[in-house]
Formats: structure tokens, sequence, C-alpha cells
């Protein structure tokens, strides 16, 4: 077999072996093992057919193309949007370079000079006639340069990637970019190869190591990007809740005070019936009672916050949920309507949904709003039961299947905190969950 036939055999097997880890963080498709030993077999037949010519040009060609089949390949074994598998093909690639480099450092240094993998581009045949020991060092250098690199990328890259999770690149033309560089970076080096003197080690390691930064770098930028479609995804839907519950507060607001006007005026027509028509003062009695369930009895001095809790403790009334509230709502006169709203609805309706699976006489949820120096207190507190897991910053994880939704009322409380020169925290203690948010009255932009 030709040596350079080999040699892409090789290359063909490293990026299957790169993109099957991006596998495993992508949703496959059914029979995904079979799929994907098709999928090397016609990589292998390929490779097979492709006429062997020995220059640059060509095997760097030869290499973009079997970069190109890979693509649809990964498509046929994962069910993703084809930004994705693009996203992933690309890493694979740049991942596989990176390896290669590391691999001719080792065997360079190993054979003090130029790396034997180079004599792979080259015209020649495969022979184990000469087969030594040194050989063998070569080739357990080569397959350990491959597994480092690729266990490296996994642990720094790769696992970053949640599970079955959309990429939300949105800004294609940056990926465009990182490709393009990626397959000059790849071009370049096969120009290298051939032409260039390599009996100077020191000048192979230092072109080996300034490629692999360029490669590490591009990988960095690509998942960098993964990061931004998160955040830039959050803050859409942030800006989207934040818009719905300012419509909310106004139409709660409304609400509320008919509410209030129409009961209040029911109370005095009871009691008239009552009077009038000898109704039993027991029976006049639980009426009332029944309609001041919908009467705000909530005054904090606060109009705002009024309204949320309000709303909040209706809701808990018609659960059985005990809401106990002690607030200085004038401790919160520096702050938006929006911001105040935004702040107790979130972490009351976390709260009601955390005591709903609770039994009756557990359900209690309590509210407490005080004026601290220069700062206000908050403190919302409920009880629950299980195992509540939290993430790096300290904050519940959310249960719920549908992530992009949900859990990120969390990070609009604390992006409030922020807003306000202050903190949110969480803690557990025996079966309680506190949410502290400290502010900051001399709020500064």
């Amino acid at each position: 077999m030709p040596m350079l036939m080999f040699y892409r055999l090789v290359v063909m097997v490293e990026l299957f072996t790169a993109e099957f880890l991006f596998a495993f963080r992508l949703h496959k498709r059914n029979l995904f093992i079979l799929r994907f030993l098709l999928c090397v077999s016609v990589g292998a037949a390929f490779v097979v057919v492709l006429p062997l010519f020995y220059n640059a040009f060509y095997t760097s060609f030869v290499l973009f193309m079997l970069f190109l089949i890979t693509v649809p390949m990964l498509k046929f074994c994962c069910d993703e949007d084809w930004r994705n598998i693009f996203f992933c093909a690309i890493a694979a690639y740049t991942m596989q370079h990176f390896a290669y480099g590391v691999a001719r450092i080792f065997t360079s240094l190993a054979s003090e000079g130029a790396s034997p993998i180079l004599g792979m581009y080259f015209d020649g045949n495969l022979s184990f006639e000469n087969f030594n020991l040194q050989t063998l060092l070569m080739g357990v250098l080569y397959v350990f340069a491959y597994f480092l690199s690729y266990t490296f990328f996994w642990f720094v890259f790769i696992r970053k990637i949640r599970r079955g999770e959309n990429f939300r690149i949105t800004n294609i033309k940056m990926m465009a970019i990182i490709g393009i560089a990626v397959i000059v970076d790849i071009f370049l080096n096969s120009i290298v190869v051939y032409y260039s003197d390599d009996d100077n080690l020191l000048t192979t390691v230092m072109n080996i190591v300034y490629e692999n930064l360029c490669c590490f770098f591009l990988l960095y930028i690509q998942f960098r990007l993964l990061k931004t479609g998160e955040l830039e995804n959050e803050l859409n839907v942030t800006q989207y809740l934040l818009h719905e519950q300012e419509r909310q507060y106004s139409l709660s607001q409304k609400n509320i005070e008919l509410i209030n006007m129409k009961c209040h005026d029911l109370r005095h027509q009871i009691r008239s019936i009552g009077k009038d028509k000898s109704l039993p003062e027991e029976a006049v009695h639980e009426i009332e009672s029944a309609i001041t369930v919908y009467d705000s009895a909530v005054r904090t001095d606060n109009e705002v916050l009024d309204t949320i809790l309000t709303e909040k403790s209706l809701i808990c009334s018609y659960n059985d949920i005990a809401l106990t509230c002690v607030a200085d709502g004038h401790s919160l006169e520096f702050m938006q309507a929006a911001d105040v709203y935004s702040l107790f609805g979130n972490a009351l309706d976390n709260a009601i949904d955390a005591v709903m699976r609770l039994d009756k006489e557990k359900r209690n949820i309590g509210v407490v709003v005080r004026s601290v120096g220069d700062m206000v207190s908050i403190n919302i507190c409920n009880q629950y039961e299980g195992t509540i897991e939290l993430d790096d910053d300290g904050f519940p994880i959310t249960t719920k299947e549908d992530r992009d939704y949900h859990g990120i009322g969390t990070k609009s409380m604390r992006n409030i905190a922020e807003r306000y020169n202050g903190i949110c925290s969480v803690a557990l203690n025996n079966g309680t969950f506190i949410l502290n948010v400290l502010l900051s009255k001399n709020k500064t932009e």
C-alpha cells in the first residue's frame, strides 16, 4: 500500500474519532452505531478511489475533501440542525490538526530531527520489513499524542456542550471566518511540509507550536460563540418576560382595584340584606369572610409591591398557602416599578411552585422587606422537600425540561440585584429555602 494512501486512511479515522466525541453531546439518530460504521466504510472507500498525486496543493485539496464528506455523514448519524453539524465538523477538523502537530513534536523530539510522520506525504510504500523498536516507539508516541490532545479538548471544550441542546449559533459570518481560517492553516501546513527544511529541530518545533496556537485560539473563539448565543437567547427571553410582566402588572393593578371596589359594595349589600331580611348573623359573617378573601389587605406604602403581594395572596389563599408579609414598601421607592414587579413576582412564583408539592400544613411563605442604612434587605423563604441542586453560581438548577424559559426568573432576579449595586443569593437551611437580596438605594448607572 502506498504510504500516502495509508496516511489518508489514518486521517479519516482521526476525523471520525474527533466527530464521534462530539456525537456524544448531540441528538443521535436510531441505529447510531450502525450508521457510524457505515460512514467509516464509505469514507475509507472514498479515500481508496481518490488518485495519488504527490504535491502540496493536491494533498491539501484531498484533506479538504475528506473534511467535506464527513459533514453529511455526521448529519446522517445525528439529528441536528445543519449549523450544529458544521460547528462540530469544523471543531473536529481543528482538533485533528492540533493533535497532528502534537504528534509531530513528540516524534521530532524522539528522533532528534525530522518527524517520521512527514514520510507519509511522499512517494513510498508501506512496509513492515524494517519494523523495529524505534518504529514501535514512533507509533506509540503518535497514538499517545492524539489520545492526549483529544482528552484535553474533551475536558476543556466538548463536555461543556449541554447534551442535546441547540447551539443557537447566530453569528454565521464568524463561523465562516473560523472555517476558512482552519482550512488556510491546514493548507499552509502542507506547503511547509513539502518545501521547508525540517532538519532544524528548533525551527520545526516553533512552526508547529505557532500552528497549534492558531488552532487552539480558533477553537476558543468558536466555543465562545456558544456562550454568546446562550447569552443572547437569555437576553431575548428576559426582555420578553419583562415586557409580559409590565403588561401583567398593569392588568393586575386594574383588576385588583375593580375587585376591591366590587367586594366593598357587595359587603355593604350583604349586611343590608341580613338586616332587612333577617338573614342569620352567622351566615352573614360566613359570606363576608368568603368575600374578604378577594379584598386586598396588603398595605406596604408601595403601590407596585401592594399589587404583586395582593395578586399572589389571592393565589395562595386559593391553594391553602399561608403567606405572611412584613414589608417596608417605602424603602423600595428608588426602584423602577417593572423591577419591583419582576423581582417579587419571580421570587413568589418560585416559592408557590415549591410549596405546592407539600402537604397543606407545610405550605408557608414568608416575605420580609426592611431598610438597613443605605441598603434594602429582602428575604423570601419557604419550605421544600427533596434535594435542590445548585449550579456553579450557587443558584438552583431548574428541574423542568424546557430550560429555554425555565430558570430565567432566577437570572432575572440576579440581574436586577446587580443593577442596583446589590447581590442575590440563596441558602438552604433544614428544609427551608431562603432567597436573600440586598440592594443599594444609591444606584449608579
